[in-house]
Formats: structure tokens, C-alpha cells, sequence
């Protein structure tokens, strides 16, 4: 299960933050940007370079294991699985693989499609008639078992009360499916739009276990696991008497977390080994098949690897995501295949090049993002140095149509987590340029991405060997002008430049109202001081209650804030009641009922002696006037009175 949710959740609500439609290769870790990236040459500086970096970064342990589709290349440990007492990492410890075990529904899956017992295509009606959810298009465009695999339902992703729950019971799936409902409504058109969703996969594991009378673990022990010769993954708490189990830390690399329960655990619960992995990845580059056993069929893989429901891979991208595998590409030509994944204190990266017939897969013991893509960097360069890079396709044109019809603002129109939208819809705004034949994709905050065409409506980062973004005309979901891109990318809709400017206008300008009101706690008191030391009397001031009230919206404001800060914002915070979160609660009812008082307030304030009076007290009605106007857009977006826990 991706660990992004809580993380993109906490930069919602604590400071800004950006939210980029261009997909980003991979980038050097802090410790290699000093120089140019040298790949490793040789497996033992592979080894070496992977110690300096766990070491340099307080990363506790790793597994790695690389393979070919016949044979292991390396499958080890490194660093500590466990820090007091110290115990060494091996390529037998267990790490968590978070969503890298959300293939294993796809799997099975395609197991009892090629056995006659289910389609891909059916609908969730036929197979689990009573089970809720709510889909406006469901007369037409019903949500089908390859939209719950591909992210493509517009289900909401999973609520933070649902996130936190760990009940060691196990539940089953049923009883994890029912602790959260809400989120089960589409909020496009199924079969349109990517967004990463967890429950996907756990409904279609219950329509598994439906069929085949069974759970779903014994499942996939009976048709995956054992075959494979995954001889100690679980999607339960590990025997630890007969195997050893990384325990998983926080930032320090000192402090563990407590495990977590996942209460659908075909989402992102299953705990394997180095060895384990090994196996795993031998049968994806086996294209289905392992020592002469045949799991599936070529195509069935290379299905699972091939984005077909969105209108991303319509529009004939084919980066993107299939069936709990997805492809993306990065500036060295390489397209890979895989997926990766996360939970508190534990990350993990399974990928591989089917061309080649290599690939890796390895995990971490602690959630620093930086450290694994740092560690993927290291180990694709190994891979990658002795073969020939991949030919860039040849450069197209830009018609001045094209240029015409599409340069302007985009909007993100997927977000994976509604509650957090409020804040994605602003910061994730792009402007598209075109110079010629080069298109600009720049972001709000800054930075650029340069794009070269394949064709009129395909574009591509210079280096890549495969377009990765799409320009698309869907009238038939709201967005006449559209932008898709490939990988783990997004939806975006053309937005008018007033619209944007606007909102843009009234954000900063919020911001502005905020570092004033911050201003003026700071300086209200030192004057006050000062004038007390002089013996001066304050003076009487008609903005003074105004700007008394603007300090107070500031502190709501500040509150869940400084309540993150001192209390943090990971799952057992947020999704319980808990400090943080009724902080959260709680200042955002305060600010709506104090913005609009502040609001009564500045419309009975009408005259101020002297210019800067004057200034002060339109000043301090503009603040307030921008305090009601968020309150009203965050009250919209349902961020007031909003229970994380709830």
C-alpha cells in the first residue's frame, strides 16, 4: 500500500506543496549530486556503494535481489534488520513490499480468467451483487474488474480512520471492505481516468474468494507462492520462530513502528525476503513461466504489463498502468516494468526490462523516499551499463494549430485523495508553451520540463525513448482540451487563463493576508511595549479590532500546523482521534465561525482618521474579506469540520 497517502496528506494540511503533471526521472541522491552519476561497474562496488549510502543516510537494513529470468544474480541483506538488539540483514529476512503485493490480485486473477471463471471485463454486479458502491455512469459504463486492476473506477482512495485501523485479529476481507464505504463512489466516468486507488484490489480479491470458496491468502499460497517458491512470503504476521522479520523505523532509524495489520491486505500487506523476490521477478521476466512451470501464458504477462482502460493509453501512450504492474521511462531511453510500494517505516521498488530479461527488486526498513530511489539509481545504472541505450524515436513537428489549440493552463482532474484536491487543484496548475518545436511544461512553483514531439499530439522528454504525454479532445467527459500523461502521471483539463490567474490571484493574496496577520502578532505587541517603556498611550485605532481578529484567523490557520509539527502526521495521528487530528477539526470550524465574524466586523468599521489609518483599516478589511473567501473554498472542498478519524 503506497505510503504517499499520508505523506501527500500531511504537505495538504501543513504547508505547500506541489503536485506535478510531468513525470520525473529518477534523481541522484544527496550524497551522489556533488559529482556526476558513474554507474557501478562490478557487483562488489554495486555492494560498497549501497553500504556508503545506508550508512551516510541512517538507513538500518536493505534486501536486494537482482536477477535474469534463469538464474540469481545476488540475493542478500545489508545493514541491520534489527537495530537493539542488532541483527544482521540477510537475503532470508522478511521486509514489508507494501503495493508491490497488489500483483498477486492480478495474478490470480488472470488464473481464473484463462480457467473460464471470470472475465477481466465483467462487471462488479455479476460477481458481487450485494456489495456497495455508487456509480453514476452504471447503466452504460459499469465498473468492471479491469477498472478495480488498472485505478480507472474513480473510487476515492481510502479514508485515514480505515488507514490506521491494525487489528491483529486478522479481519477478513469482508469485515476491511465495510469499515469504510464512503469512498466507493465513482467520481468520473469509470474506464476514463487514472487514480490510484487501495480498495481496487481487495474488491477483486473478494470476488476471488467468492469463486474459489476459499480466503484469499490460501489462494494465493495454493496457486502463486508455492509454485513460485516463495517459501516464506505471508500477508500475516510472520512465525518469527521459524523466520526473521525486519522490524521497520522511523526517520532516525532508531525508533520502530509497531506493525501494521493492513485491513485489506491484498492491497499492500505481504512481508518477503530477498530470496522470496527472486522468484517473483524470475517468473515476470520468464514471461509466466519459472523452471519449466507454466503459471500463465506470455500474453497473460504481458497483458498484466499494458495499460488498456484509460483514455491515457486510448490516446496511445503506453506508459502507464495495467494490471497491478505499470511501465515508465526515465531520461536513459530505459522503459521499465514493475510497481512499488510502501507502509510506515518500510518502502520497496520490484522492477525489471522484459527485453533485457533482467531486473531487481529490493526493500528498505525505513520510509525514506529518497534513500530508495537513491538505491534504484545505483543498481539500474549496474544493470543498465553494459547494454546499448535505447534509440530516442525521431523528432516531430508542432502544427500551429496544435501549438494554438493547446498552449495555456492545465488543471489535475485525478486526484487520488478528494480531500486533498482543494489544495492539488491550485499548486498542481501547468502552463503548456510552444517554441517552435518544443513544447514547456512549467509548473507554478518553478521548474520546467521540456518536451520534443513524437507527433502533433504525443510528446516526449529529450532522452526518453517513448512518448509520455498525450494531448487529448475528450468532450465527453468535460474536458474539450486535455492533457494525459504516461507512467504514474495524470489527468489534466485545460483550464481559461482568467480562471487560473484568478485563483492564483487569490491564493497569493491569501498568503500575503496570512504573513500579515503573522506580521502584525509580532509587531502589535513590540509597539505596544515600546509606547508602555515611553510612558506613550496607545492611540485609538478603527482597523485596530480588525487586525486583532486577522491575528486570531492567523493562529487557526497556524494551529494544525504547529500541531504536526509537535505531534507529526502519520497514520495512528491522523486516522484516530488524537491531538492532531481534533486540532485539525477543531481550527478549521473555529476559522469558518471566525472569518465570519471578522467579515461582520470589517463591514462595520466605515472611517479611520488620517491616510495611514485609513490604509491600515482597508488593509485589515481585505485581510478578512480573504479569510471568508478561504474559509468558504476550504468549507467547499470539505476541509472544515473535516474528521480525519471519522
Amino acid at each position: 500500500m503506497r505510503h504517499a497517502t499520508v505523506a501527500v496528506l500531511a504537505l495538504a494540511i501543513s504547508a505547500p506543496g506541489s503536485s506535478s503533471a510531468v513525470p520525473a526521472p529518477l534523481q541522484p541522491a544527496a550524497v551522489d549530486s556533488v559529482r556526476p552519476f558513474v554507474p557501478p561497474a562490478t557487483m562488489e562496488e554495486l555492494e560498497a556503494r549501497i553500504r556508503h549510502l545506508l550508512d551516510s543516510t541512517k538507513t538500518p537494513g536493505a534486501g536486494l535481489a537482482i536477477v535474469r529470468h534463469d538464474s540469481v544474480i545476488y540475493a542478500g541483506g545489508f545493514g541491520r534488520a534489527r537495530v537493539d538488539p542488532e541483527v544482521p540483514a540477510t537475503a532470508a529476512t522478511l521486509f514489508r513490499i507494501g503495493s508491490t503485493s497488489k500483483a498477486f490480485t492480478a495474478l490470480a486473477a488472470m488464473q481464473l480468467q484463462r480457467e473460464g471463471k471470470l472475465s477481466i471485463q465483467d462487471p462488479i454486479r455479476k460477481h458481487l451483487p450485494d456489495f456497495w458502491y455508487e456509480n453514476a455512469w452504471e447503466e452504460t459504463d459499469p465498473i468492471r474488474i479491469v477498472h478495480l486492476l488498472e485505478h480507472t473506477s474513480g473510487f476515492d482512495d481510502n479514508s485515514m480512520r480505515t488507514y490506521a485501523n491494525s487489528d491483529p485479529t486478522p479481519l477478513t476481507l469482508e469485515q476491511g471492505l465495510a469499515l469504510d464505504q464512503t469512498t466507493r463512489v465513482s467520481r468520473w466516468r469509470p474506464g476514463t481516468r487514472f487514480s490510484y486507488c487501495n480498495t481496487g484490489p481487495a474488491i477483486v480479491a473478494l470476488i476471488i474468494e467468492r469463486i474459489e470458496g476459499k480466503p484469499f491468502e490460501q489462494i494465493v499460497q495454493e496457486r502463486l507462492f508455492d509454485p513460485i517458491g516463495m517459501r516464506t512470503a505471508t500477508y500475516l504476521f510472520p512465525d518469527t520462530s521459524r523466520v526473521q522479520k525486519a522490524e521497520l523505523y522511523q526517520s532516525n532509524g532508531r525508533t520502530p513502528y509497531p506493525y501494521w495489520h493492513v485491513f485489506i491486505r491484498p492491497a499492500g500487506s505481504i512481508n518477503a525476503s530477498a530470496n522470496d523476490m527472486a522468484r517473483y521477478v524470475r517468473l515476470l521476466l520468464g514471461r509466466g513461466t519459472i523452471d519449466s512451470t507454466i503459471l500463465l501464458p506470455r500474453e497473460d504477462i504481458e497483458r498484466m504489463e499494458r495499460s488498456e482502460s484509460s483514455i491515457g493509453a486510448r490516446a496511445g501512450l503506453t506508459l502507464g498502468y495495467g494490471l497491478h504492474l505499470y511501465r515508465t521511462s526515465d531520461t536513459t531511453g530505459f522503459v521499465w516494468t514493475g510497481h512499488n510500494g510502501g507502509v510506515e517505516g518500510g518502502l520497496s521498488d520490484m522492477s525489471y526490462l522484459p527485453e533485457a530479461g533482467i531486473g531487481y527488486a529490493m526493500q528498505i526498513n525505513v520510509g525514506n523516499a529518497s534513500v530508495l530511489q537513491a538505491l534504484a539509481r545505483l543498481v539500474r545504472g549496474y544493470l543498465t551499463r553494459p547494454l546499448p541505450r535505447p534509440a530516442e524515436p525521431p523528432m516531430g513537428t508542432v502544427p500551429a494549430a496544435i501549438a494554438s489549440e493547446f498552449s495555456g493552463w492545465y488543471r489535475p482532474v485525478s486526484p487520488r485523495m478528494q480531500h486533498v484536491y482543494f489544495l492539488e487543484r491550485i499548486l498542481g496548475l501547468q502552463r503548456v508553451s510552444f517554441s517552435g518545436d518544443t513544447m514547456r511544461v512549467r509548473g507554478l512553483l518553478g521548474g520546467t520540463t521540456t518536451f520534443v514531439p513524437v507527433d502533433s499530439l504525443h510528446y516526449r522528454r529529450p532522452g526518453e525513448s517513448v512518448a509520455s504525454l498525450a494531448f487529448v479532445r475528450d468532450e465527453e467527459n468535460d474536458r474539450p482540451r486535455g492533457l494525459e500523461v504516461g507512467g504514474l502521471g495524470a489527468s489534466m483539463a485545460r483550464v481559461s487563463s482568467t480562471t487560473a490567474t484568478l485563483e492564483i490571484a487569490l491564493a497569493g493574496a491569501w498568503i500575503i493576508g496570512i504573513v500579515a496577520g503573522i506580521l502584525a502578532l509580532v509587531l502589535v505587541p513590540v509597539r505596544a511595549l515600546v509606547r508602555r517603556l515611553r510612558r506613550r498611550a496607545l492611540q485609538p485605532s478603527a482597523a485596530r479590532p480588525l487586525w486583532r481578529t486577522a491575528m486570531v484567523a492567523t493562529l487557526l490557520v497556524l494551529a494544525p500546523v504547529a500541531a504536526i509539527a509537535i505531534g507529526g502526521a502519520g497514520i495512528a495521528q491522523l486516522g484516530n482521534l488524537s491531538g492532531v487530528s481534533a486540532t485539525i477539526y477543531g481550527a478549521g470550524l473555529a476559522f469558518a465561525a471566525w472569518s465570519i465574524f471578522g467579515a461582520g466586523l470589517a463591514l462595520g468599521r466605515r472611517h479611520a482618521p488620517g491616510r495611514w489609518a485609513t490604509a491600515s483599516l482597508w488593509c485589515g478589511r481585505g485581510v478578512l474579506a480573504l479569510h471568508l473567501v478561504a474559509a468558504a473554498y476550504l468549507a467547499y472542498w470539505g476541509l472544515i469540520g473535516w474528521q480525519t478519524w471519522g
